[in-house]
């Protein structure tokens, strides 16, 4: 087949263009850097054209209601009048899991422009021509919603069924190159929150830095000035603060109710870095 992925450079469309070439599909990379602009509407039927899937990937992380409701209503749209130019042509969007009550509440609004992305889809494109891939929390998401103040981080208590950005490509690349359509939800084995993925994360970085100082003393490397700067980075530790959420963020209102589950857990995730 032949695959135009918008957003191709991103966290996730990175990883799917290079799983779709790995099946052997022809695949469009489509994103600003080559003039494909989803949300002014640029390149983006000329990127569709002879392609017989057309990609969402594109995101813009903002927990602004207005800003979130606009791009994603701007860039979906864009996608759609693609589609319908190019006959036959199957539009795969790359979603969130995510329950009603999320999207009903005024806390993040990213939420509520990723519920009008999927409403928009689902009256423009035909319902056959249609795979919403509902992904639940990728792990890498953790370290981007971590505000950090030195040896502190303040990371928000949302409880998740995380996986990795990687699995979760892989199984959406799976549901296009099997022609699945409708919604498909995946996530993590494990069920979780962002402060404890992070304490694992924050350990896995700290053993990380003490076996590279400890090589490095080892293999003579170190200066009398350097030695004791990085001894002391090594052994500092990470201090991890939740900020609690109200609503159902912090409930059930993130966790798929039955979702394709990866098998790969935080910590084997952590050790495959």
């Amino acid at each position: 087949m032949q695959i135009t992925v918008y957003g191709a450079t991103g966290t996730f469309g990175r990883r799917l263009t290079e799983q779709l070439r790995g099946k052997g599909h022809s695949v469009i990379a489509a994103h600003r850097g080559v003039g494909v602009d989803t949300y002014r509407g640029e390149g983006v039927t000329e990127a569709a054209e002879g392609s017989d899937v057309l990609v969402d990937c594109v995101n813009f992380m903002t927990n602004n209601r207005h800003k979130a409701l606009d791009f994603f209503s701007r860039s979906s749209r864009s996608i759609a009048m693609a589609a319908a130019e190019n006959p036959g042509a199957a539009v795969a969007c790359l979603s969130i899991a995510f329950r009603p009550e999320v999207a009903r509440s005024s806390i993040l609004g990213y939420y509520q422009g990723k519920d009008m992305q999927e409403r928009i889809y689902q009256r423009l494109v035909p319902s056959d021509q249609l795979l919403m891939f509902r992904s639940a929390q990728w792990f890498e998401l953790v370290e981007t919603m971590t505000t950090r103040i030195g040896p502190v981080a303040m990371v928000p208590k949302m409880r998740v069924r995380a996986l990795a950005a990687e699995e979760a490509s892989r199984m959406m690349t799976e549901a296009i190159d099997a022609g699945e359509r409708g919604p498909i939800e995946a996530a993590g084995p494990e069920i979780s929150d962002f402060p404890t993925i992070a304490k694992k994360i924050a350990a896995s970085e700290a053993e990380a830095a003490r076996d590279e100082a400890a090589e490095e003393g080892a293999a003579g490397e170190d200066t009398a000035a350097s030695a004791p700067a990085r001894s002391a980075q090594s052994s500092r530790a990470t201090t991890i603060v939740p900020v609690p959420l109200p609503g159902p963020l912090s409930g059930e209102g993130l966790i798929p109710k039955s979702p394709r589950l990866s098998e790969i857990t935080v910590d084997e995730w952590l050790r495959m870095r």
